[in-house]
């Protein structure tokens, strides 16, 4: 498809060139409607009315290998590209699998993506459950992209809220001996899981150290094998405390404080954040000289800088964003692009139960964690629903139907299209049928189905390369639910091992290519490839 557009826009500024004397940037874009065709361009509105049919005649010749028809409607010209561009398409698909498909868009880029980055001081919820599915699909897609793609998680284990976590479980295991004079802070954690922890303890001495560290440590197991349950697997896992221990946190307070961007005021120390954007200056060392969260965040993105990243993704949380202008300040004043760093912002969740909404409070332990989640309704399921809205939107999540094995539910629509074509190449190879060894004819894939089909698959790169750009995973999602929509329709319409020959072979050929593109956009997606449901 891009080799496409280049072609047609190469030839349109040839045809200007040689017309009107002129030099103009020509856009070409994919057409929105079918019946606008495959391409258009607003060339018309730059050049005026008078050069639309001039273009249209000139051009075809040029593009005629690869275009059928130019037709111009209000003053913008439509390109509908030629069958044998589908055609070919098929056939290298078939031959060369998913490399087809490729994008070199990513191509000597490093990219680091941190997300989930849950505090160690509870399970993980669903809002961390969104942002998992969503960073993982990412980081698949750009990878296939050839971007160079590290995904790493960041442990706040230090600070106020490991205190905390370590004082809620001290009362909660003397709450169990009967000492009811313990009692959990009213900033604490109140959930269950503390109750369960305290039941595990078996050590005879114990101090507030132990606590904290009992906790934290059994609560991070948690996390790392929810994750992996979830299919989420991190490349990289960097500590908080390290940044404390190894005073890098000291280092680079001291480079900011030699560049002028840091000053002492009211008994704090402030980084002068707002020269870079800021609506205020932010307290960085605090008057009782403990670092705020920002300190060891900008020690963290220093660690990220260093290791020379050419782009830095975090995904967080909607809690985030009066965060993101004070760390974009941060990294422009260690010398960072901050147009490099991206924040990409995952809304919440809300949880029903067909029309009953259920409520959460994770302080207070009043929430459905993200392992209940899967038990409920799998892992695929929970991904899929997390990924086919777009992530900066609020997402209902439904859990009955989730549940439903029926083509109301997205993910069961999709995994039972998958589900069908394979058990058709199946079929096909237990009547002795290899496919991708025949030989194909275009003459018989005439229906208009077919040609809907191939040329839905056919964007598919594009599909990526508009993903990578927007990193918007839901796209890769719409497109994959509109390609099944499309298959099970063609599926109940016809036969694809039939009595002629001729017609059975090229329709494998569309299916061979079809199951490339399904199983891929699956395993980007993070979602199983089932062999029967």
């Amino acid at each position: 498809m891009k080799k496409i557009k280049k072609r047609i826009e190469e030839g349109i500024k040839k045809v200007i060139e040689e017309i009107s004397n002129k030099v103009i940037d020509v856009d070409v874009f994919p057409s929105e409607k079918e019946n606008f065709g495959d391409f258009t361009t607003n060339i018309v509105f730059k050049l005026g009315n008078d050069y639309a049919e001039k273009i249209r005649e000139k051009i075809l010749p040029i593009v005629s290998d690869i275009v059928e028809k130019i037709e111009i409607k209000n003053n913008y010209i439509n390109f509908f590209v030629s069958k044998n561009v589908y055609f070919n398409f098929l056939k290298e698909l078939v031959k060369a699998g998913k490399d087809v498909l490729k994008s070199e868009i990513g191509r000597g880029e490093n990219v680091l993506i941190e997300f989930v980055s849950a505090n160690p001081t509870g399970p993980l919820t669903i809002a961390h459950g969104r942002q998992a599915s969503f960073g993982e699909a990412l980081s698949r897609i750009m990878k296939f992209a050839n971007f160079s793609v590290v995904k790493e998680f960041y442990i706040n284990d230090s600070g106020k809220q490991i205190d905390l976590l370590g004082e809620s479980l001290k009362a909660r295991y003397y709450q169990l001996k009967g000492e009811e004079k313990y009692t959990i802070p009213e900033e604490g954690y109140h959930g269950e899981y503390l109750i369960q922890l305290a039941k595990e303890i078996k050590e005879e001495k114990v101090d507030d150290e132990f606590f904290k560290k009992f906790a934290y440590e059994r609560i991070l197991e948690e996390i790392k094998r929810d994750l992996r349950n979830f299919g989420v697997e991190f490349d990289s896992w960097v500590n908080e405390s390290i940044f404390i221990k190894e005073r890098k946190v000291d280092k680079i307070i001291n480079e900011l404080k030699e560049k002028g961007y840091i000053y002492f005021k009211d008994g704090s120390w402030w980084f002068k954040s707002s020269i870079f954007g800021d609506d205020k200056d932010r307290v960085i060392i605090k008057s009782d000289g403990t670092y705020t969260y920002l300190a060891t965040d900008i020690a963290y993105h220093k660690y990220k800088i260093e290791r020379n990243f050419s782009i830095l993704i975090n995904i967080v949380g909607p809690d985030h964003h009066g965060y993101i202008p004070r760390m974009k300040a941060a990294v422009q004043a260690m010398g960072f692009e901050p147009e490099k760093l991206k924040f990409l912002i995952v809304q919440l969740t809300t949880l029903y139960k067909g029309k009953e909404k259920l409520s959460m409070s994770t302080r207070k332990g009043e929430f459905i964690s993200l392992k209940q989640l899967i038990d409920e309704v799998g892992p695929d399921a929970s991904k899929f629903f997390f990924l086919f809205r777009k992530v900066d939107s609020h997402l209902d999540f439904d859990i009955e139907l989730a549940k439903k094995q029926s083509t109301e539910n997205p993910v069961f629509y999709l995994q039972y299209a998958y589900v069908r074509i394979k058990h058709i190449l199946n079929f096909a190879e237990s009547k002795n049928i290899t496919i991708g060894k025949t030989e194909f004819d275009p003459d018989y894939l005439k229906e208009e189905e077919e040609l809907i089909l191939l040329k839905k698959m056919w964007k598919f790169p594009d599909i990526i390369e508009s993903v990578v750009k927007t990193y918007g995973v839901h796209l890769l999602c719409e497109y994959l639910l509109n390609l099944a929509k499309i298959f099970h329709s063609y599926y109940h319409k016809y036969r694809v091992v039939g009595e002629d020959k001729k017609t059975t072979e090229s329709r494998l050929f569309l299916i061979k290519g079809l199951y490339t593109i399904f199983s891929l956009s699956l395993d980007l997606l993070n979602i199983s490839l089932l062999e029967e449901m």
